[in-house]
């Protein structure tokens, strides 16, 4: 997630100064409302329930939110990762929002679902801060990566009851833990340590846990991006689950990088990928 991180700053500053080097209109002073970050605000009472957030200017009711969600094999990394993505967001008009959430190697034993149960709670803190922070209470995008990207598919498949999130990226995100899936051994213990029993012992727990699962008529539009060289989340993951959507006639795209692995936001496809990504939002997320 250092990579990333890195990535990330280096390759989105000359985004982020071109945005923010536009002139903006003439208007009344008191009728400017100004971009705002609020960093390090609990939305629960677990110490890594803590979110970032970023507000764009001239925001309305009408705002839509963008909450990232970090990987780190559910069992570590940081919301710090998609500082600066978070912030392309913001400049581009979005309240985005970047979430901590409890982890599996902690004393307390955080398995499925308390992670998932962690972005129904940050949605719900947002949307009770909606009001006074000028945002819309119901218009959510979910973009992760990699075990991030597998908790924001299972959200919005299975546990958006509230029907607040309109659309789902996954970069690079595992999609099916069952044991035809193609995990390697590394992953297939991670998993297990997520889920809290072997696949031997509990098998539905495995399906229940996998986004794959639970794809419907009813799935929102996603977006997927997938390095074929990936060796950690085999690309084959992205492809099942784009055959899955496609059997249901559900909106989305899969983007394939052919020479990239697991680190699908990198210096060579930095400029498609957010071309990729912006052309989702205004499209899907309405």
């Amino acid at each position: 997630m250092n990579k990333l991180k890195s990535v990330l700053s280096g390759l989105l500053f000359i985004f982020i100064i071109s945005a923010g080097c536009k002139k903006a209109p003439d208007q009344p002073e008191e009728a400017a409302q100004s971009s705002q970050d609020l960093l390090n605000v609990s939305y629960g009472s677990h110490v890594r329930n803590s979110l970032d957030i970023y507000l764009p200017e001239r925001r309305d009711a009408t705002t839509a939110v963008i909450l990232l969600v970090h990987g780190g094999s559910w069992l570590g990394g940081d919301k710090s990762a998609f500082t600066d993505l978070a912030k392309y967001w913001r400049d581009k008009g979005y309240a985005a929002v970047t979430m901590n959430y409890r982890l599996t190697n902690t004393p307390e034993n955080n398995i499925h679902p308390a992670q998932v149960n962690d972005i129904a709670k940050a949605i719900g803190f947002i949307g009770s801060k909606a009001a006074e922070w000028k945002i819309s209470s119901d218009k959510f995008a979910l973009q992760g990566v990699s075990a991030g990207g597998h908790l924001v598919l299972l959200y919005t498949y299975k546990y958006d009851t509230s029907n607040k999130v309109k659309t789902v990226i996954s970069m690079a995100g595992p999609t099916d833990f069952t044991p035809t899936s193609g995990l390697n051994p590394n992953q297939a213990q991670l998993v297990q340590l997520l889920i809290g029993t072997s696949y031997l012992t509990n098998p539905s727990a495995y399906a229940e846990a996998s986004p794959i699962s639970h794809v419907t008529a009813n799935s929102k539009p996603t977006l997927l991006f997938h390095g074929k060289l990936d060796v950690i989340v085999p690309y084959q993951q992205s492809v099942d689950l784009k055959n899955r959507l496609t059997q249901f006639s559900t909106i989305h795209k899969l983007v394939s990088y052919e020479d990239t692995g697991h680190e699908v936001i990198n210096a060579n496809y930095m400029a498609s990928f957010l071309a990729e990504c912006d052309n989702w939002f205004k499209l899907n997320l309405k």
